[in-house]
């Protein structure tokens, strides 16, 4: 039978339970607590017709919110971030970008998280740094960006497409960031994994330079709907997921109380590295990707002596570069990035290495080009 005293216990407890987690809510609030920016759909793609805004990740327009990592401010990262009228993280608007009233130079961005950048505000990305520049000539730049993370090769070759229908791209600038997944997830088999990961991408074909495309789900399930909802809207549990990385935290504790292996690559700065005896098919995927890549490009524009208005941007062994460590150069990343930048030079592309570049700072000012949360 149920007591006065009983109910009056559950309602206390109740209240108990309600103000904690209201307390913790402000808490994670004030800390603050990293925004989620969810990707807009549907995203499909009939690759028998021209690439549209419909192929690409993206998030919803004119989107504000703020990207933190780390415990508690002022020991944390912050960012504000704002999305324009295509979803990208960029102070520009495509439909700004395409008018051009003032004739300005026109560059555009293509890549993966180094060109999202969700840890810096985007006035403080590459390419919201060249808003506030001029060319030798004065003339005014105007820079825009289409980015997504975990992206590669072929999805390079579909944002292009994309702004090839809105812009001339022989009159403009294009920027590629090159990185360490760029060659072997190319491709489906070394293609990201997990609950979301590869969803809505573009992959080689391995036996042909072809495009392949990932549907992402039209519908996603209750329990993935009850996840994204409590995301949204509570702040303690992204606090805990993403700024405190309780999943991660609960893994490695496990692998240690269980002593059980898991059967994943060790990643340095994001660089995976493997030898030539180990993974050959690796190998020889990450060089077709190459051949394919350059290849897309080089026929991208009407005219070859444009082709130095293509700029590859080739990322180091930032690790490496800290730590003052020999590279061998026959692993996976250092035998990409030299037959990248010596097939790229060869086609009249403007490559732009790294790696002397990160040497010669970090030997002068001994300071981290990325962030310790990321």
């Amino acid at each position: 039978m149920i007591t006065r005293n009983l109910i009056l216990k559950f309602i206390s407890v109740s209240i108990g339970f309600s103000f904690s987690f209201l307390i913790l809510e402000i808490f994670a609030r004030i800390a603050p607590a990293t925004d989620v920016f969810p990707l807009e759909r549907p995203i499909e793609c009939d690759l028998s017709k021209p690439i549209t805004l419909n192929c690409l990740h993206r998030k919803k327009p004119y989107t504000k919110g703020k990207w933190s990592a780390g415990k508690f401010y002022p020991n944390n990262q912050v960012a504000i971030k704002e999305t324009n009228d295509i979803g990208q993280f960029s102070n520009v608007d495509l439909k700004d970008f395409i008018l051009n009233k003032d004739q300005e130079l026109q560059v555009i961005s293509i890549g993966d998280s180094y060109v999202e950048a969700k840890q810096v505000e985007n006035s403080s990305t590459f390419h919201g740094l060249l808003n506030k520049k001029e060319t030798i000539d004065n003339k005014k730049i105007i820079s825009t960006a289409i980015a997504s993370s975990g992206m590669a090769f072929p999805n390079y070759i579909a944002q292009i497409e994309f702004i090839s229908d809105y812009i001339d791209i022989d009159k403009s600038i294009l920027v590629i960031p090159i990185i360490s997944n760029d060659f072997d997830e190319s491709f489906l088999r070394y293609g990201l994994k997990g609950r979301r990961g590869g969803l809505g991408q573009f992959y080689f074909k391995e036996d042909s330079p072809d495009l392949i495309f990932v549907p992402y789900p039209k519908k996603i399930s209750n329990i993935q709907s009850l996840i994204d909802f409590n995301l949204k809207n509570s702040a303690i549990s992204r606090y805990l997921i993403y700024n405190l990385k309780l999943g991660t935290l609960l893994k490695n504790n496990i692998r240690f109380f269980t002593q059980k292996e898991f059967n994943k690559r060790n990643y340095s700065n994001n660089i995976v590295e493997s030898t030539r005896v180990d993974s050959p098919k690796r190998y020889e995927l990450g060089e077709k990707a190459i051949d394919n890549f350059l290849n897309y490009l080089y026929a991208l524009r009407k005219d070859t002596k444009f082709n130095k208005k293509t700029f590859l941007i080739i990322d180091a062994d930032r690790e490496a570069i800290y730590k003052k460590q020999e590279l061998n150069p026959n692993s996976f990343y250092e035998v990409m990035r030299k037959k990248f930048i010596k097939e790229a030079q060869s086609l009249g592309f403007t490559v732009i290495d790294l790696k002397l570049v990160y040497e010669n700072d970090f030997s002068k000012n001994k300071k981290m080009f990325n962030s310790i949360y990321d």
